[in-house]
């Protein structure tokens, strides 16, 4: 198309028309795994002054370890209340737990924050929460909860910590953790409470026998402290290796009779590389004899072409879970419903670090297979001195031959602690799909025979999965919580006769999500809805996924999607391209969808099925003809598997009664209406003028708009449109008229804030059905757009001077020059146009 235009004073006037835009369809055949992962829950949650480190749940009510606080909330996370730890006056002269008011305004005295560093619970000689923080040396202090009123954990609250006596070894068995990364484990055996616990040290702590690496303690019966049994019931890293080979204790847990450690640490002493381990020792050895480490790997496995095999190596772990498989997993993995199972989320670090990249990975073994691989490998003598703990040179490390059953307990001397080096290797569950995220928290439970992983980010979302290793799953839940990570700190109560629900703790911020998930309302279509797992107990409402109280309409459904029809209707010639969309199209969630031996039928009639481009989410076929029309009839979709029916196309006679304009220039572009009824009907929509196509811009059952196309000379020309097969012609014409020519405008300068009258001159100005008039200025890179203020005339040049004069004496025209057919026109800065811009 041509574009008419005038060049005044760097000022461009243009007339134009608009430009149509098409859209695509047969949103059903998307994806399946697509869901809105923006949405936003709301969900219980409490949010704390200050950084939440720990939670506890005990007798319906949650404890929070935060700094200088802890929270007692009910099970609607409702504060009950507050009990302050912090900030702690210090002085080096004063004793843990003792009161230094008097030093306070020492130089050497000053204010610090608490942070939790560890929140157990005790119930063997009291019920009691046990809160050990970054003040006092670690030492810990002791709440009795009031079994009448277990948010009291303010009346009585005891410090653990006792004085050495003289004589007595200095080492401090009270002090408990350490300000750089602890684990605590809390274990009663024979009538005794242990505390194993797991330290991240260096080398300016002070005193340096104050805390260890390794330690198993004692709660005395008095239940003032800690005692260590013997000079061998804790290890230390020695102190030249402090700095240089931190360990970092990410997971501690209790199975049968062994105590399990999870860490992150170098691969040896000369190594920069980092590597997960698994610590193991028996329960009951009080001098960690049976002390053994073992690396933990975690693979992804990507077969590459010539059957090349590539693994990456997640190193690091950052969170761990241990619980029991439902069904369908226990028997993928050869496992009773009864064994415990290690699941642990990893990343690959940046290179020579611990600090993990944003390439996540998921592993589970058995706790058995653990055990296993320990007792396998050590008879392989695939084992070395741990030379972190007791030197190179050390007498332990030196020309020594291990021999030793790991699967027992009553270790010697001579089968003193030992370093296994053969990896125990698993491989991602989820085969790289979490490749592009850093995974920070997992925590795992049951519904029915499924096992299902609740997942977090550092980005704050959580996710929930489906555990298999037979079967693809991917997360039927995935969505923001928070703008902080979310914690490896996490809680999941599982009540009998309950759904149960986790927290979780992001920042200072603690989220209720239910375990059958926090609602059905990020799955968009039919056959998403469909495909969550049942405990989800979601189900398809019209056009919503929800649960069957929240359906209002009381179409709720969990069994089929009915398929979608495009378009929902035809002419009655025939010929309609039909595409179905849908999800099995309507047949059970159980039956496999069988593409061969499918069939379409619409009103009776075989809708003539196009192999080649149908699946099992999108069938094409075309419609046969009809002789009258007919709506909502019944229409099938069949298969060896059953039937799925509905009832949602319509056969109809689409009719023309009027186009508008009726004129246009030569050149085209002039925006036409056609009006009538079922004009949004069928497949394609083509229309002519005079056999040349006009750009179709919008279109409805009503009505549909074009630009006329461009025409050699000035007449009437027929209009045509045709749908599929179907063939409607308008009565009467289209006139095209000679293009409007603009000669001139006048003024050709105006002011800033407009205003001014513009007057136009050209001829067969009156040929456009609408003029607008648009000024350009190039210097300020914009537009303008003449607003029309009041009605205005077009006036064509006339033989009948009468006519003339009686305009003039009207004041509507101001200049007429018969020798060149000028037309003056007189438009204000506010006519409206609707000619295409590239014409």
């Amino acid at each position: 198309m041509k574009t008419v235009a005038a060049f005044t004073s760097g000022i461009i006037v243009f007339l134009f028309s608009l430009v149509q835009r098409t859209s695509g369809q047969c949103k059903e055949a998307a994806i399946k795994s697509e869901m809105n992962v923006s949405i936003n829950y709301h969900l219980p949650h409490f949010i704390t002054e200050t950084p939440i480190q720990n939670i506890v749940l005990y007798k319906h009510h949650i404890y929070i370890g935060a700094v200088n606080k802890i929270y007692v909330l009910n099970e609607n996370l409702q504060n009950i209340s507050v009990y302050k730890t912090g900030p702690v006056l210090e002085n080096p002269d004063c004793a843990p737990c003792e009161d230094c008011k008097e030093r306070a305004n020492l130089s050497n005295s000053f204010w610090k924050d608490n942070v939790n560093m560890a929140l157990l619970l005790e119930t063997y000689y009291d019920d009691q929460l046990i809160s050990c923080g970054s003040v006092t040396r670690g030492v810990c202090q002791r709440h009795i909860i009031d079994p009448d009123n277990p948010a009291d954990i303010e009346s009585e609250v005891h410090c653990m910590y006792s004085k050495q006596r003289d004589g007595e070894s200095d080492s401090c068995p009270d002090c408990v953790v350490s300000t750089l990364g602890t684990k605590v484990l809390v274990t009663e055996k024979d009538r005794f409470v242990n505390f194993f616990v797991g330290n991240t040290v260096k080398s300016s702590f002070q005193p340096q026998h104050a805390l260890h690496s390794v330690s198993v303690r004692r709660l005395k019966e008095t239940q003032d402290g800690f005692e260590f049994l013997t000079d061998h019931s804790y290890m230390d890293i020695l102190l030249q290796f402090r700095d240089s080979y931190p360990i970092k204790y990410v997971h501690a847990f209790e199975n049968d009779h062994f105590v399990y450690f999870l860490t992150v640490q170098r691969e040896s002493l000369d190594s920069q590389a980092f590597h997960t381990r698994i610590i193991r020792f028996c329960s009951f050895d009080s001098e960690l004899r049976s002390y053994m480490e073992m690396p933990l790997e975690c693979i992804f496995t990507e077969k590459r072409r010539k059957r090349s095999i590539r693994n990456e190596i997640f190193n690091v772990l950052q969170a761990a879970y241990v619980s029991k498989p439902g069904a369908v997993l226990a028997h993928e993995m050869g496992l009773s419903v009864n064994d415990d199972i290690l699941y642990g989320v990893f990343a690959q670090s940046k290179p020579d670090s611990s600090e993990p990249t944003n390439r996540s990975a998921v592993c589970a073994v058995s706790v058995r297979t653990i055990n296993e691989f320990f007792n396998k490998i050590v008879d392989k003598q695939n084992m070395k001195c741990l030379q972190h703990f007791y030197g190179k040179d050390s007498k332990y490390c030196l020309k020594r031959t291990f021999s030793r059953n790991a699967s027992y307990c009553e270790a010697q001397d001579d089968e003193y602690r030992l370093e296994v080096t053969t990896p125990l290797q698993r491989v991602d569950l989820y085969m790289g799909q979490f490749n592009s995220v850093l995974l920070t928290s997992i925590s795992v439970f049951t519904k029915g025979n499924l096992t299902v992983a609740n997942l977090g980010t550092s980005e704050g979302r959580f996710m929930q999965i489906v555990i298999s290793r037979s079967e693809a799953t991917s997360p039927h839940v995935n969505f923001p919580l928070d703008s902080h990570p979310v914690s490896p700190q996490v809680i999941i109560d599982h009540s009998l006769g309950a759904d149960g629900y986790t927290l979780v703790v992001t920042g200072m911020k603690i989220t209720k999500i239910p375990l059958n998930g926090p609602g059905c309302d990020h799955f968009k279509s039919c056959s998403q809805c469909l495909s969550a797992p049942p405990f989800m107990q979601c189900g398809w409402c019209s056009d919503r996924c929800v649960r069957s109280w929240e359906c209002v309409k009381r179409m709720w459904t969990q069994d089929t999607c009915l398929p979608r029809i495009v378009p929902r209707s035809a002419p009655l010639e025939g010929g309609t391209r039909l595409t179905v969309c849908g999800w099995d199209f309507g047949f059970s969630k159980n039956n496999r969808f069988d593409l061969k031996n499918t069939a379409v039928l619409i009103g009776g009639k075989p809708c003539t099925l196009e192999l080649k481009v149908s699946n099992k989410n999108k069938l094409e076929c075309t419609v046969a003809a009809a002789k009258n029309p007919s709506f909502n009839i019944t229409s099938s979709v069949s298969s060896g598997h059953g039937i799925s029916s509905f009832n949602t196309f319509s056969y109809v006679n689409p009719v023309i009664t009027s186009i508008s304009p009726t004129y246009g220039p030569k050149f085209g572009g002039t925006l036409l209406t056609l009006s009538g009824k079922y004009l949004k009907s069928g497949k394609s929509r083509e229309i002519y003028i005079g056999g040349k196509p006009c750009t179709l811009k919008s279109e409805s059952d009503n009505t549909v708009m074009c630009y006329t196309p461009a025409q050699g000379t000035s007449s009437e020309y027929p209009v045509k449109m045709e749908i599929d097969l179907a063939i409607r012609e308008v009565k009467g014409h289209f006139t095209y008229k000679e293009d409007p020519i603009v000669f001139k405008i006048h003024p050709a300068k105006s002011f800033l804030s407009g205003g001014s009258t513009i007057t136009v001159y050209g001829i067969h100005l009156n040929s456009v059905y609408l003029p607008q008039m648009v000024i350009t200025v190039p210097k300020l890179g914009k537009n303008f757009t003449v607003v029309k203020k009041q009605a205005f005339l077009l006036f064509q040049v006339s033989n009948d001077f009468s006519i003339w004069n009686e305009l003039v004496q009207r004041k509507k025209i101001f200049f007429l020059h018969w020798q060149k057919k000028l037309l003056l026109l007189k438009v204000r800065l506010s006519l409206q146009q609707s000619l295409n811009p590239s014409v």
